[in-house]
């Protein structure tokens, strides 16, 4: 297997046809084609089949992806290191931001990272748990800025604390329940929840169950900030949101902040990183500016390492 087969062959599969990956990958159909035979011969095995809505992963290439992703980031990784040793300031770097740190730290963040890497590719998504973490396993990110429960996490992921935030309860302003001061009065509301088991939403759940009350029955599991904004906007349903969302004019126009007392502890947002994979230059870099945002705003003493080793 040789690099060029591999990462011809994952773009096939992101994409889902031979043309769209070859105009991604800047090849001729015929010469990604080769490729593809090529890895399939050596393998001895078909990993595609071509239909006529395009390409579709046999039982051997859906193993094979999960692999080849691993290698051809940790191949991806390895070049940046090297570069960064011959005195580079490109490279690259892949992560998953929550929003409430898209929002407040990471501008600033990446600001300062740019200034020092001017060149280096980046790549953001949204970070919440059940879609992030996946891709930290299978290499796509470099890390994950989340809230989650670290206890709650895969032993294969190191974990590093950021900061703390509170959240509320928030709906649309004209809501029926805006007036609810307790928890008891939303057991029967429409929650919008992120389904994640690392996530938060297993704190407050179980904050529920401390409180004796019963578990909300109406759930909508929502891993999408902006999906869950537009309900909150324009349905009866209810989400406990971390309250730096609010800051925003955006976010906070048409939102009511429920006046609710029996509010779940505070929630850390925190790093998740690959124990078995150490950061790039250019991840590490786009990290420590985070931090160093964190502690200019003093959001929170510098970060510790809160699970490792486990």
């Amino acid at each position: 297997m040789k690099y060029h087969q591999l990462r011809a062959f994952l773009t096939v599969a992101e994409q889902g046809s031979i043309r769209a990956a070859a105009r991604s990958l800047h090849l001729s159909q015929a010469a990604l084609t080769k490729a593809l035979k090529e890895l399939e011969q050596d393998l001895g095995v078909p990993l595609v089949l071509r239909t006529a809505r395009g390409v579709q992963l046999t039982a051997f290439g859906l193993q094979l992806r999960i692999r080849a992703q691993m290698v051809v980031s940790e191949m991806r990784r390895a070049e940046d290191d090297i570069a960064h040793m011959k005195g580079a300031v490109t490279g690259s770097v892949a992560a998953a931001i929550t929003p409430t740190a898209a929002l407040s730290i990471l501008p600033k963040a990446f600001s300062a990272f740019r200034k020092k890497m001017p060149h280096a590719r980046v790549s953001f998504i949204e970070g919440f748990p059940g879609v992030a973490l996946p891709r930290l396993r299978d290499g796509s990110l470099d890390f994950v800025v989340a809230v989650v429960v670290p206890e709650h996490l895969d032993p294969a992921f190191d974990y590093i604390e950021l900061y703390k935030i509170s959240s509320v309860v928030v709906a649309r302003k004209d809501h029926p329940l805006a007036q609810c001061s307790s928890l008891a009065e939303l057991v029967d509301a429409e929650w919008l929840l992120n389904p994640s088991p690392e996530s938060s939403t297993r704190g407050l759940l179980d904050f529920f169950a401390a409180n004796g009350l019963p578990m909300p029955q109406k759930i909508i599991e929502c891993p999408s900030f902006v999906i869950a904004h537009g309900l909150l906007r324009g349905s009866d349903t209810v989400a406990l949101l971390p309250e730096p969302l609010l800051d925003q004019p955006w976010v906070r126009e048409g939102i009511a902040v429920l006046p609710v007392a029996d509010l779940p502890p505070p929630i850390a947002i925190g790093v998740v990183t690959r124990r078995d994979s150490p950061l790039t230059p250019a991840a590490s870099l786009l990290l420590d500016c985070l931090q160093d945002v964190v502690t200019s705003l003093r959001l929170n003493v510098p970060a510790r390492r809160l699970i490792q080793g486990r």
